[in-house]
């Protein structure tokens, strides 16, 4: 019987800690693939769990654990209590920070604008190593076996070791790269200034293939099984296969203008902001347009699938939901400043901070998560 016991409690507490980490967003798009999907179903009925008067402005987009907020302002990075939203520790810098935040193996990772990629311990804020770029680092940074991969506006996507910070290798693109890394397989992706969507083999550094898109690229890349999707800033949305390595179809709109937002993908559904003040969503298997929602200002937010419903910001100040089946109006809040930075959606909480410097945690009692 004690054998039995102590078999059972084991299998409960695997199935309680995967349940538990399922549920956290701990980078950008909240995934090494970049799709923008919660697995928390957020409806309609969103309210205000606590505010945060951060007094500098948020461009970047929060990562959440089980119990912390970890997010890059301008002139320092801090980290909030998840549940009343109480400040636990701030580290200071001397310049922006628009690089989301990876929080990985007790450690949280992030660039800034002076071009430095930081590692922080996660409990306390204390420094552990820095990587210097020669450019500023916007791109947020993913991991894959240990390795931290970013690019920067040096031309570079780079790879250091978590423990230690040291380069394990980099690739030269002879551009800025300004969107994030995604994982696509034995690969990283990333799509930069050179119009180009590269392939790196993430254990050598070297390029394993280019398909070309012609379009200079600032959003980051999502990834679903042999499909790469990214938005441009000529307005053109790609979709790329990666067995054919060949442009699938691409979907124009000439008032789609620039888009900085990267998309939120899945099975049903392409969703992403222009800045053209429209939110388009195209059928994955087409391009075809599924639906669009107006608002009073562009949308370089990306927007956040969660169950039923598409959370995202707009410049017009508002936060928004709409149902991600026909694009109709589900949530508006109005944040009273821009809001450029992403939405983070974790075990039925919402955060995200706005150019005022406020940052809002909502939350539905009855999310199912």
């Amino acid at each position: 019987m004690k054998r039995r016991y102590s078999i059972a409690y084991i299998l409960f507490l695997l199935v309680f800690l995967k349940t538990g980490l399922a549920g956290e967003w701990l980078q950008f798009r909240g995934n090494p693939y970049g799709t923008g999907v919660s697995d928390s179903k957020l409806s309609k009925n969103l309210k205000v769990k606590w505010l945060y008067d951060a007094k500098a402005a948020v461009f970047a987009t929060p990562a959440l654990t089980k119990n912390r907020v970890y997010l890059g302002l301008t002139g320092k990075f801090i980290c909030l209590d998840l549940s009343k939203g109480k400040l636990l520790w701030s580290f200071p810098l001397k310049d922006e920070v628009r690089s989301s935040a990876l929080v990985y193996k007790g450690k949280v990772f992030f660039g800034n604008d002076q071009g430095v990629l930081y590692a922080l311990d996660a409990e306390t804020g204390k420094k552990l190593w820095s990587y210097e770029a020669e450019q500023k680092i916007i791109s947020s940074p993913a991991e894959s076996g240990d390795k931290i991969i970013f690019g920067s506006y040096d031309g570079n996507i780079y790879a250091l070791n978590a423990a230690d910070g040291k380069q394990v290798w980099s690739f030269g693109v002879e551009s800025p790269i300004h969107g994030s890394p995604a994982i696509s397989g034995k690969n990283t992706v990333v799509a930069g200034c050179d119009g180009n969507f590269r392939f790196i083999d993430l254990l050598t550094g070297k390029e394993d293939f280019i398909i070309p898109l012609e379009s200079n690229i600032v959003a980051s890349p999502a990834v679903t099984k042999n499909r790469v999707y990214v938005s441009s800033l000529t307005g053109k949305f790609f979709c790329a296969d990666t067995s054919s390595k060949k442009i699938l179809w691409e979907y124009f709109d000439e008032k789609n203008e620039q888009c900085y937002s990267s998309p939120a993908v899945n099975e049903s559904a392409i969703i992403f902001g222009t800045n053209g003040n429209f939110l388009r969503c195209l059928e994955p298997a087409t391009g075809k347009l599924k639906w669009t929602f107006g608002t009073g200002g562009k949308i370089e937010s990306s927007p956040v699938i969660a169950g039923e419903n598409v959370f995202f910001g707009s410049e017009d100040g508002k936060l928004y939901g709409v149902t991600l089946a026909g694009g109709k109006k589900s949530f508006e809040f109005d944040t009273g400043s821009a809001l450029a930075g992403s939405a983070a959606v974790s075990a039925g909480n919402l955060v995200t901070g706005t150019s005022g410097g406020l940052i809002y945690c909502f939350f539905e009692e009855q999310a199912v998560q």
